[in-house]
């Protein structure tokens, strides 16, 4: 992610998300943040403000206010989320994401924060492609990285993968992803909710927790007008 798109409506939808999840399910207390944080680009490309934030106005409000103070940083998240008594975690949100340091930036995570928590790892576009090189790929998080965190969390935890879609056939794409996530992570069937630019790839160890955030996922799509999918066998597109 970068600090230059901060507040934007991909923001909004994040950050909802989140709270949503914390709210609704039990033994969620945590928003642990991992921002996988890149330099600004220079042409501006990609923000999205005009959006409708009513559903949560405060939410809303601290964003918007960023954005019109020109102080759009993710350091600001700290006083939002206390002010909603979250506990929340923040990972090296001054320190710039690099390809060539991502072991240790993966490395470095402790333990302690992948417990009871909704994590969000943010890199710029998503999981890792094929036309990933050491120039382009501080923009994606590799699949056995993600198969390491997930292995650290707890039982208690949900992992969140930020994931900007290209221009192909969503539904495709989406089942792609959702098996190597699969195969990778020998893991319950992931969960994916899209608002058709933008995705997130939801996963938890244990049955009981992965259907719970599917209920309370679906309500959420359907409360929102997004797309809820199960990345299981059948590929459940609802």
């Amino acid at each position: 992610m970068k600090n230059q798109y901060f507040g934007d409506k991909n923001d909004f939808l994040k950050y909802d998300l989140v709270l949503t999840l914390i709210e609704k399910i039990d033994n969620l207390k945590c928003f642990t943040f991992i921002p996988m944080l890149t330099e600004h680009d220079p042409s501006g490309h990609g923000s999205r403000t005009d959006y409708d934030g009513s559903r949560r106005r405060e939410l809303d409000n601290f964003l918007k206010g960023c954005i019109k103070e020109s102080n759009r940083n993710i350091k600001n998240l700290r006083s939002f989320m206390s002010s909603k008594n979250i506990e929340y975690h923040p990972y090296k949100e001054d320190e710039y994401f690099s390809n060539a340091g991502r072991e240790q930036y993966f490395d470095s995570i402790d333990s302690s924060i992948l417990n009871r928590s909704v994590v969000v790892i943010d890199p710029d576009n998503g999981f890792e492609v094929k036309s990933m090189r050491s120039g382009n790929g501080h923009k994606y998080l590799k699949y056995s990285e993600l198969s390491a965190l997930y292995a650290r969390m707890d039982s208690n935890s949900l992992i969140l993968v930020y994931q900007y879609i290209p221009r192909v056939k969503r539904e495709s794409y989406f089942a792609q992803i959702g098996q190597k996530v699969r195969r990778g992570m020998n893991t319950r069937d992931p969960i994916c909710l899209s608002d058709n630019i933008v995705a997130f790839f939801i996963m938890a160890k244990t049955g009981e927790l992965i259907n719970k955030t599917w209920k309370v996922i679906n309500d959420y799509a359907k409360e929102n007008r997004y797309k809820p999918y199960k990345c299981d066998d059948h590929f459940d597109c609802t």
